[in-house]
C-alpha cells in the first residue's frame, strides 16, 4: 500500500498489487470550502492503477454543504471513469444522509457503484469481484 495523500479532510491510498484505490473522508470534510490538492491527489492515485481498477470509498463522513466543491468532485469522477474504473464500493452509515450527498455528485458519466454499510463487507465484495473477474494486477 502506498499513501498518496493524507490531508485533514481525506486520505487516498493505492494498492497497485490489488489494482485498488482506498479513499476515506475525515471529519474536516464536513466543513471544507476548498480542497486545493484534491484533483492532483486523485491524478497521482489514478496513475498508480490500471484500467479495471476498483475503489473502496469510505463515505461515512461527507460534505453535505459543499456546493462550491461539487464541480471539483464531478471533475474527479470523470477522471476516474476515463481511467477505467470497474466498480466503486461506497460505505455509508445507516440512517445518515451521506448517500444522498454522494449521489448529488454523480454526473452523466456515472461510476458503477455498490453501496455497503461497513468496510469489511465492501472489502470482501471487492476481493470476490476481483477473483471472479481477474481484474487485480
Amino acid at each position: 500500500m502506498r499513501i498518496i495523500a493524507f490531508r485533514p479532510e481525506y486520505q487516498l491510498t493505492v494498492d497497485p498489487a490489488q489494482n485498488r484505490i482506498f479513499y476515506q473522508n475525515f471529519g474536516q470534510m464536513r466543513g471544507a470550502t476548498s480542497l486545493p490538492h484534491y484533483r492532483e491527489d486523485w491524478e497521482a492515485a489514478l496513475a498508480e492503477v490500471s484500467p479495471g481498477f476498483v475503489i473502496l470509498s469510505d463515505m461515512q463522513v461527507v460534505n453535505g454543504h459543499g456546493v462550491g466543491l461539487l464541480a471539483e468532485f464531478q471533475a474527479v469522477e470523470q477522471l476516474i471513469v476515463q481511467r477505467g474504473v470497474t466498480l466503486v464500493a461506497e460505505v455509508h452509515v445507516p440512517g445518515l444522509p451521506t448517500r444522498r450527498h454522494t449521489d448529488a455528485v454523480t454526473t452523466s458519466q456515472a461510476m458503477p457503484v455498490e453501496y455497503f454499510l461497513d468496510i469489511w463487507d465492501a472489502t470482501q465484495f471487492l476481493d470476490e469481484l476481483q477473483l471472479r473477474t481477474g481484474t487485480a494486477a
